[in-house]
């Protein structure tokens, strides 16, 4: 598995890797996300008993909204459910690769980074 960063830089990283990629990985905290994108426990593919605290999605594109706002949008799956996983904080760095799986079918290179969305609101339509 190669090494996660946790970016917490701006938007026009995230959107480099839209760009380059075709998404980029984002992580949030539970509270953050509406009740039904969360888990109650962790989801790491190995199993974990642990209360789930972030949320980790797939950001397909990044737009300017009316009134200087940015919105989000993130990749869904072919029966249009949001691609994401939800884990501990000891998990965090298996969920991005996990997300990145689900999207690909390959393990992750070097250079995909996920992206911290502290306090960045986020509409979730």
């Amino acid at each position: 598995m190669t090494e996660r960063t946790l970016a917490p830089g701006t938007l026009e990283a995230a959107a480099d890797d839209i760009r380059d990629h075709g998404y980029a990985i984002v992580q949030t905290r539970i509270e953050r996300v509406p009740a039904r994108y969360r888990s109650a426990h962790c989801l790491e593919l190995d199993g974990c008993s642990r209360p789930a605290t972030l949320v980790t999605l797939a950001l397909a594109e990044i737009t300017d909204e009316p009134g200087g706002a940015i919105g989000f949008s993130f990749a869904r799956d072919g029966a249009g459910r949001l691609i994401r996983t939800s884990t501990c904080d000891e998990h965090r760095c298996e969920a991005s690769h996990d997300v990145y799986y689900v999207l690909t079918g390959r393990t992750r290179p070097d250079g995909i980074r996920a992206f911290d969305v502290p306090g960045q609101h986020m509409n979730w339509l």
